[in-house]
């Protein structure tokens, strides 16, 4: 939306629209969000921090968290600089254009609701490596000239993306057997702290060579990300 308005009345416009979404969806947040139920307050700062420092003696957790800081770290490292990439020659991307290809996240949202049905067929610890390599593959994908192939490469990656993100915060509630709330927080930290260093290092490798050298990086992140999986995750529990 915003890069079909950024084309036809500017970007100002397109942050307004944008904006005004945004507090709709907050309006509808307020007024259609379930009550909590069975909620059980924290004793205090200091307790939930004693249940913080209790989650990180957690290897399970903890390996989570750190997948969690790859996934966001491997979208912004991707979305983004495809768009510069695109936006190049000898693709030259309209704002439109641009905008459109962030539709292949709806393979992701499409595919969400049957995780829990692929991680009983495969266990955890197998489902989770199979989509960190289908994701390698979907990033290698992109280094293809071929629009098509670019394409597919997005679907495959913004697909296995919403799967391990799904995979990672449903574990998290699943491990955590007190302070869900503050085992979650970790895990949303970690995830945008890897959101964070997605947007920085990339840049340096686009600097130094381009697109190849920022896929170059997702790999080696993926290459961490399974080599934790695979260690922490113990088979009897994946």
């Amino acid at each position: 939306m915003p890069g079909v308005l950024g084309d036809m009345v500017g970007w100002r416009a397109a942050f307004l629209v944008l904006a005004a979404l945004s507090f709709t969806g907050a309006v509808l947040v307020i007024l259609l969000l379930p009550h909590e139920r069975r909620f059980v307050r924290s004793e205090g700062l200091a307790a939930s921090t004693r249940q913080m420092l209790r989650h990180l003696k957690n290897p399970q957790l903890v390996a989570t968290y750190a997948i969690g800081f790859g996934v966001l770290f491997n979208f912004i490292a991707v979305f983004p600089y495809v768009s510069f990439h695109l936006a190049g020659a000898p693709y030259y991307f309209s704002s439109t254009l641009l905008g459109l290809i962030f539709v292949t996240y709806l393979g992701g949202t499409a595919i969400a609701p049957v995780t829990g049905w692929m991680v009983t067929r495969l266990g955890r610890r197998r489902f989770v490596l199979a989509v960190i390599a289908a994701w390698a593959c979907g990033a290698l994908l992109l280094l293809a000239p071929a629009i098509p192939a670019i394409i597919a490469g997005l679907v495959v990656c913004a697909t296995c993306g919403m799967l391990a993100q799904t995979i990672s915060t449903s574990y998290v509630a699943m491990l955590a057997k007190e302070g869900r709330s503050s085992a979650v927080g970790l895990y949303v930290t970690c995830f945008y702290a890897g959101g964070s260093v997605g947007a920085f290092l990339p840049g340096l490798a686009w600097d130094v060579g381009g697109w190849p050298a920022c896929l170059a990086m997702v790999v080696a992140m993926l290459a961490i990300m399974g080599v934790i999986a695979a260690l922490a995750y113990r088979p009897a529990t994946a």
